[in-house]
């Protein structure tokens, strides 16, 4: 086995007032609101910087002086149904019973475990660390790296984005931050992991992730409920940086709880011949709203986007993609599919923006929905925005029906059992997306998820 460093707690850096064993001993008790109050609390049992002190107040503002987005007028939250939540039934920080759960992946690179509030456990391979990767909590990165944190922290998603986004700036609570330096490249994946505290949390993770120049690594952020049954808000926000030249592969496990309400941002900004290959795959929420940005910025850069999902009795899913031409000879790639079932549904909105400097550009954009019963519904709205005609391909479609009847008679006519049929062209129809996450681990689990779901 390979010699680990750990980082977080292990490391010596204890947030103020943890005791020994890491765990957090607040001076009030922390079951309290959305409050000016929980933020400073917050701040203070991590130990943070002024600055970070002041964001999160600036944020909190921001916060207090919004409304919850108005879904009949508002198009960027039109179709979402938000009548049923309550804020104040979510607790903005709990302490969880019991140790941080193991993790689920083998042979990686780097680690970070954390539940709920507790303080994040991180573990990093003694090579990559003499390397000079960095992963750590971002709690306390904000104190031990405070010329990274500071410079990118929240100026990808804003707090002023819209009221959920303020929220989670201001009560964020933990999360990861990863720095590869130029030139690196880590052969293993990278790997943090978030669960939910329990009933009536309120989780706030945030991943800052920065690619050195030249850098090549995976990373997976998974996002897990302990109980399928508990209901929880779920308000996290991923800011992701790649440098000129940087090769990244990100994926997204979103496993909440089905009664969870989530509400998530990515956003990522590429440089000079950059180069992103993300997938998400969102199986869990009551509703699960994601929004996912590509800002193609640096000349030549290209991003591969791809989502999958699955969902089950009343789920919800509301995806909003932006596919942002900033510079010249930049190509991204997007395909998102899914399989409704029971009464669940789906809403996709997806942006390609070629902006006026943006000449030499290809875009493609694709959202293809299966519905598995009468009341599943799908509905898909892409959108181009063309500010340049000097470009070499813009490109766009959605499909929503049910399983194709003439694949389904050939297999039948060869002897395959109805059902087993059905199975199998769900599996084919989602395995497009399946096949391309690069960690077999975690393509694994997911693959049993849907063959699960799909029986």
């Amino acid at each position: 086995m390979r010699d680990r460093t750990r980082a977080g707690v292990d490391a010596g850096i204890r947030p103020k007032w943890a005791d020994e064993t890491g765990r957090l001993v607040p001076e009030v008790p922390l079951e309290m609101a959305f409050t000016k109050a929980a933020v400073e609390e917050l701040s203070a049992l991590h130990g943070e910087p002024e600055w970070l002190r002041a964001r999160r107040l600036a944020a909190f503002g921001v916060f207090e002086g919004m409304s919850l987005p108005d879904t009949r007028r508002n198009e960027d939250w039109k179709q979402v149904d938000l009548k049923a939540l309550n804020l104040e039934a979510y607790a903005p920080f709990q302490q969880p019973n019991g140790a941080v759960p193991a993790g689920r992946l083998e042979s990686v690179g780097a680690t970070l475990y954390q539940r709920g509030t507790s303080p994040a456990v991180a573990s990093i391979a003694a090579d990559l660390s003499q390397r000079g990767v960095i992963l750590m909590p971002l709690a306390a990165a904000a104190s031990a790296y405070p010329e990274l944190v500071q410079r990118y922290l929240f100026s990808a998603v804003k707090p002023e984005r819209d009221k959920f986004a303020a929220l989670h700036a201001a009560l964020f609570s933990g999360g990861s931050f990863l720095y590869v330096p130029d030139g690196v490249t880590v052969e293993q994946p990278l790997v943090s992991q978030f669960w939910s505290a329990g009933p009536g949390a309120a989780v706030l993770p945030h991943s800052l992730i920065i690619a050195g120049k030249g850098s090549r690594f995976q990373y997976v952020d998974e996002f897990l409920s302990n109980n399928r049954d508990e209901t929880s808000l779920a308000s996290g926000s991923s800011e992701i940086f790649l440098e000129e030249g940087a090769d990244v592969g990100y994926v997204a496990l979103q496993h909440w709880s089905v009664k969870t309400w989530q509400f998530a941002n990515q956003r990522f900004h590429l440089g000079r011949d950059a180069r992103l290959q993300m997938v998400d795959v969102a199986l869990g929420g009551h509703l699960a709203r994601l929004r996912v940005e590509a800002m193609l910025e640096g000349p030549g850069s290209s991003a591969n986007l791809k989502g999958l999902f699955f969902g089950t009795g009343e789920q919800a899913f509301d995806f909003r993609t932006l596919q942002d031409h900033v510079g010249p000879h930049t190509t991204s790639d997007l395909l998102f599919k899914g399989a409704l079932r029971d009464q669940a549904k789906s809403v996709y909105v997806g942006v390609v923006r070629v902006e006026a400097a943006a000449r030499g550009s290809s875009s493609n954009q694709a959202n293809r929905n299966l519905l598995l019963s009468e009341k599943a519904k799908a509905t898909s709205e892409p959108i181009l925005e063309i500010l340049n005609n000097d470009i070499l391909r813009c490109s766009h479609g959605a499909t929503v029906g049910p399983v194709d009847p003439e694949h389904l008679f050939y297999l039948e006519s060869r002897g395959i059992p109805r059902p087993t049929a059905e199975r199998m062209l769900v599996q084919g129809f989602l395995g497009e997306v399946l096949d391309r996450i690069p960690v077999a681990q975690v393509r694994d689990a997911v693959d049993q998820e849907l063959a699960a779901r799909i029986d």
